[in-house]
């Protein structure tokens, strides 16, 4: 048996209580007495009159100092502890935060019902065990993990409605996220109970990988976690990912589909695969998936390039059917505008010259319409007006010039750098271009002998009907080039014993960029006499403008964004994936976008301004998702250390286990009752009382 204040700070107020005694001694009166003559036969008064009235005020001064007494330790809030003060109708007042996963694995088979039907229906019986007046939270642990009830409630009424209310969606798991806050939630609480109810399948990759030291790091003394898993199915086939590309060398139009089967169950399966294609089933084949492994179903399929195009990729139903489909757009090609980079008083035969001749030999723009400036105006260009730069030997760039590029790139656009005899090698890598490239430069090198191009060793897609074998369709050499440092498997192009010829490398944050180690002058490489150059520059230009038409996917949650054209900037209509029709954000930089936030549903968004389609975004389930496997009692206590764990797996035992934890008698209502009682024997005893009647003579 203990007693406790969970207000302690308010117990200075019982300093209060010395007031009346300081008030009584400072308003004491001292007299001087001074005896009259006349006075002295007068008669004598009354002493018991005297004692009474001084008894009375000393009454008052103590019924006055254990109001005030009463009063703070009330605020105080002191509580009994001990074996006497449990129970559900004798425990102190508690803060309970309901933690409850509404992710995309909760709405899966769970035999009958649903594991999150079952999981409102445990978080139903938690709160059955609070009194009106305990304060209460809910915790939704999809990602990202929020309060559903902002600032909590008091009301178990209000708390019922807020769960009846809540619905799983289709967004993944974040345990961590969910426990941090609820921590955070349940460590703001003066109560002496104060509880965190994890309710869920308790899903591995919600919390990060059991495997690795994660689980959440903000710790509250007193706090008691309490695990209640809900268990479903385990088995899962999962479309993982899709991708569209472009083929080329063959027919027009013609796109690569490639789809990832992954199995989440033991044994191998046979899966039939399915593609749509604007809602119309264009191809079908069969995988075999091993278990616990993954297979690629491949695809090939004719689309019209003058227009956007949605699809999707199925497998059969099965116990999760939220992941037995992933959806991809392909982007419309569209004329791309081309901003040649050259040196200031560049002759008329160097690089600039010949990309540009290359990209747009009639000067009609028919696939290109290329610009020209100098790499002095480079800053001064406008944003978002060209998807891709091409850097023609540009020699020194200026750290406005660099910082401009680097806007440019993160917003989705693509670069092309060629590099030749005004390449500054201490500026590249000083400067902003080795990161933005990823590609270091070590030295010059020239050769009395051309070293000749040729594939890299992966075979590049763009190189499709350029290579005969292991070489190219036309033989080209360079005399003169740069060795460089560059990322794995981004080499497209090689000198043979040299080092790469041609890297192209995707930004972590926005578009792509290209980099050639040699010039498009004849002082430098063949390549402006060969008719290889003009299907390389193309195609390389090509690829990197897909970057600012392309719209990357992104899983539910996550914020959807389809790069503009400045003429399309204004309102911007989003039909959602279940026909309905909202007006999408607008964002201006690093380049003009329409931009829906959070996602909630999978499926294709399409974007649409003045009444034609300005874009279209996919959205999926996140592959992690997918994983049912789920962690166990040891593995939860380890992860939640060092909060206290209390694991609850028999739905009987839930009443039990929570009611024996609790713990706790609050006093503070005796004080109030005692202080009003003491203010009623106030105001008795001020109460002032009339003299008695002088007695007859």
């Amino acid at each position: 048996m203990g007693l406790t204040f969970l207000n302690a700070a308010f117990l200075f107020g019982a300093l209060m209580a010395l007031v009346p005694l300081v008030i009584h001694l400072i308003s004491r009166r001292r007299m001087e007495t001074v005896d009259f003559s006349s006075l002295m036969f007068l008669q004598e008064l009354e002493r018991k009159r005297i004692r009474r009235v001084r008894l009375r005020q000393i009454l008052l001064l103590i019924v006055r100092s254990l109001i005030l007494l009463a009063a703070a330790l009330a605020l105080a809030r002191p509580t009994l502890t001990g074996a006497f003060a449990t129970g559900v109708t004798a425990h102190a007042r508690t803060s309970a935060v309901i933690v409850l996963d509404d992710s995309a694995s909760m709405n899966r088979d769970g035999g009958g019902t649903s594991p999150f039907e079952r999981a409102k229906e445990t978080a139903r019986e938690i709160l059955g065990l609070l009194r009106e007046g305990d304060e209460v939270f809910l915790v939704a642990s999809s990602r990202p993990a929020r309060s559903v009830v902002e600032g909590g409630t008091f009301s178990l009424d209000a708390m019922r409605e807020a769960l009846d209310e809540l619905e799983p969606g289709a967004r993944a798991t974040d345990s961590v996220g969910a426990v941090d806050l609820a921590l955070e939630l349940a460590a703001g609480s003066a109560n002496l109970n104060r509880e965190i109810y994890v309710i869920g399948d308790l899903q591995r990759t919600g919390w990060g990988g059991a495997a690795e030291p994660g689980g959440p790091r903000t710790s509250a003394e007193g706090v008691r976690v309490y695990v209640l898993p809900v268990s479903g199915a385990r088995t899962n086939i999962a479309v993982a990912g899709v991708a569209a590309s472009r083929t080329y060398g063959g027919t027009r139009g013609l796109h690569s589909i490639t789809a990832e089967i992954r199995s989440f169950a033991e044994g191998d399966h046979e899966i039939p695969v399915r593609l749509f294609v604007d809602d119309v089933q264009v191809g079908q084949t069969g995988v075999g998936v091993p278990g616990g492994g993954a297979a690629v179903a491949r695809f090939a399929t004719v689309l019209d390039p003058s227009d956007w195009h949605r699809g999707r990729v199925e497998i059969p139903s099965d116990a999760m059917a939220v992941d037995n489909e992933a959806h991809f757009v392909v982007p419309r090609p569209r004329g791309v505008e081309v901003l040649v980079v050259q040196p200031e008083g560049a002759e008329s035969a160097d690089d600039g010259y010949y990309v540009s001749r290359a990209l747009d030999p009639t000067g009609l723009g028919e696939s290109f319409r290329v610009s020209r400036v100098g790499s002095d105006e480079l800053e001064s260009q406008e944003p978002g007006r060209f998807p891709v730069v091409v850097l023609a030997d540009a020699g020194r760039i200026g750290d406005g010039g660099e910082a401009w590029l680097e806007r440019h790139v993160e917003g989705g656009g693509g670069m092309l750098a060629v590099l030749g005899g005004r390449t500054d090698v201490r500026r590249w890598e000083s400067g902003a271009m080795a990161g933005l490239t990823g590609v270091g430069i070590r030295e010059p090198f020239e050769r009395p002998r051309a070293v000749r191009f040729a594939p890299s060793g992966h075979g590049h897609p763009i190189l499709k009907g350029l290579v005969v074998g292991d070489r190219l369709v036309d033989d080209v050499g360079a005399r003169r080039g740069f060795t460089a440092e560059i990322p794995e498997g981004s080499q497209v192009l090689e000198f043979p014993g040299v080092g790469g010829a041609l890297v192209m490398t995707e930004a972590s944050s926005g578009g792509r960029t290209a980099v050639l180690l040699t010039g498009v002058d004849p002082a430098w490489s063949d390549l402006p006499k060969s008719g290889f150059l003009v299907p390389l520059l193309h195609r390389v230009v090509s690829e990197l403008a897909e970057g600012d038409t392309a719209v990357r996917p992104v899983s539910v949650g996550g914020d959807l964004a389809v790069p503009l054209r400045t003429s399309d900037l204004g309102r911007v209509d989003v039909e959602l994936p279940d026909g309905e029709t909202a007006t999408a954000g607008i964002r201006t930089a690093p380049r003009p976008a329409a931009v829906w936030e959070n996602a909630e549903s999978p499926g294709v968004y399409s974007f649409r301004a003045g009444g034609r389609v300005v874009g279209l975004g996919a959205v999926n389930v996140a592959p992690e998702e997918s994983d049912l496997r789920s962690i166990g009692r040891a593995e939860a206590e380890r992860l939640l250390s060092p909060v206290p764990v209390r694991w609850i797996d028999d739905a009987g035992s839930i009443e039990g286990t929570i009611l024996e934890s609790r713990r706790g008698r609050e006093l503070w209502r005796v004080f109030v009752y005692g202080a009003l009682a003491l203010l009623g024997l106030e105001m008795l005893l001020a109460r002032p009382r009339r003299s008695a009647a002088p007695e007859a003579p």
